[in-house]
């Protein structure tokens, strides 16, 4: 709150001392003083006032991304403009009062109206100020890089590598006692991995399970598809379905068959299921021949964990085994002993490398896809009303930048490039989504 009595606020002795005598109080008397109680904003991220300040007692502090973690502390004495002489439409961070404190502010006409003399002065002390708190940022930065880099170092050495656990006769023979997926669903996966998948290639690998032709056909005629004539044709069906739906009916069905019939096992295969729409879809935003492979890879990219369930069923008392595999590991293991394309397992294998290392660090070759899976997975939360922690996430923007999308962030992602494309497909999504996404379009419209 501004006060209007200034009878008892008086110029610190060192208030712009280089001005001379009078400058300095004559410059006091063109400001005003604003008072803060303890926690109380002087200015929040993306206000847009122009007001230069200077800290006459108490202490203030600079809030980043909206958390309560401590920034840079203004002290009495300081000065700070921010963007208050550029030309940025907002503040690039919030200040908050750390206790009672008093705060002399300039505003950008009061500014104008002052003497050249007096505004170089001012405009000096602000640089002089700046280019201290950077020298004073800087050993801060680096002791933050070092130690990002040692944690990194430090995480994906305990991280099991593939070939420590094709080492373990264990963990081999685990692999090697669940069934494999049937011939032609891996050679259907190797097909549409490939990028050159043709309707009539699909439909020939289909032929090969009667039961998966009767399902295609049962879901194309189905009231989701709400056709006039009904279908009898398969490679007419895949065609009109699209690649995709075919994936996610050979897979479901196979997985379903492979897995125990449990409701842990349910969620996993859910939140698969969703992902796998997802993923599909933020790949018509960034290269559409990716779509197929994504879907895939959004289907199978827990089956790590199915295994680790089915484990846990099967020998209860080896439970503290079980818990310490780790299911990204375990899920590339398998999926490379079926022969499931590498850029699958690959990805697959690294999938949980974003939450604590930035692309540049990643060891694969398959980035871009890693990339796609983190935010498809990142999506997934923001359409399920997870929130998106900076803590859980802290390379998020590195891996958008990897992708080339834009700094709107997860949410623009979901609003612009994902949401639509599933609306568009509502008639042959689960009924399940169509819950979680009939509360996004709910909240958008406020209701």
């Amino acid at each position: 709150m501004l006060q209007k009595d200034r009878t008892q606020d008086r110029a610190p002795p060192n208030f712009f001392s280089k001005l001379g005598d009078k400058q300095p109080i004559r410059l006091f008397n063109t400001g005003t003083i604003r008072k803060l109680a303890e926690n109380e904003f002087l200015f929040k991220k993306g206000t847009s006032d122009k007001t230069i300040y200077c800290v006459l007692s108490g202490t203030l502090r600079v809030v980043s991304r909206n958390t309560d973690s401590p920034g840079f502390r203004f002290k009495a004495g300081d000065f700070f403009a921010e963007t208050g002489l550029s030309n940025r439409d907002g503040r690039i961070s919030s200040v908050v009062a750390e206790n009672n404190s008093s705060v002399f502010c300039l505003s950008k006409a009061a500014f104008d109206s002052l003497e050249f003399e007096t505004q170089e002065a001012i405009l000096k002390e602000l640089h002089d100020m700046a280019l201290s708190r950077v020298q004073t940022l800087e050993p801060q930065k680096e002791s933050a890089r070092l130690r990002e880099a040692a944690l990194t170092k430090y995480i994906k050495k305990f991280r099991e590598p593939l070939g420590n656990y094709a080492r373990s006769e264990i963990i081999v023979n685990i692999v090697k006692n669940i069934p494999r997926l049937p011939l032609h669903v891996t050679h259907l996966i190797e097909l549409l991995a490939s990028e050159r998948a043709s309707a009539k290639e699909v439909a020939a690998l289909a032929k090969q399970d009667p039961s998966l032709v009767v399902d295609i056909l049962k879901t194309i005629n189905s009231s989701r598809y709400a056709l006039q004539t009904e279908v009898t044709d398969v490679a007419y069906a895949i065609t009109y379905m699209g690649f995709n739906e075919v994936y996610q009916i050979a897979l479901s069905r196979c997985l379903m068959k492979l897995m125990p019939d449990s409701e842990g096992f349910r969620e996993v295969h859910r939140h698969s299921l969703f992902l796998s729409y997802v993923a599909s879809e933020l790949c018509q935003s960034y290269d559409r021949k990716k779509a197929p492979l994504l879907s895939a890879i959004g289907l199978l990219h827990d089956i790590g964990k199915t295994v680790v369930l089915l484990l846990r069923k099967q020998n209860p008392k080896w439970s503290l085994f079980i818990e310490m595999l780790d299911p990204p590991t375990l899920g590339a293991m398998l999926l490379k002993e079926w022969n499931i394309p590498k850029q699958i397992w690959r990805t697959i294998e690294y999938q949980a490398y974003p939450a604590f290392c930035p692309a540049s660090e990643i060891p694969s070759d398959q980035k871009a896809n890693i990339a796609l899976l983190y935010i498809a997975h990142a999506a997934c939360d923001h359409l399920n009303k997870v929130s998106l922690d900076a803590f859980d996430h802290p390379y998020l923007d590195d891996y958008l930048r990897l992708l080339r999308f834009d700094s709107g962030g997860v949410e623009q992602i979901a609003k612009q490039n994902i949401l639509p494309g599933l609306m568009a497909k509502s008639n042959r999504l689960p009924d399940f989504m169509l819950k979680h996404l009939a509360l996004n379009l709910l909240a958008e419209r406020g209701h």
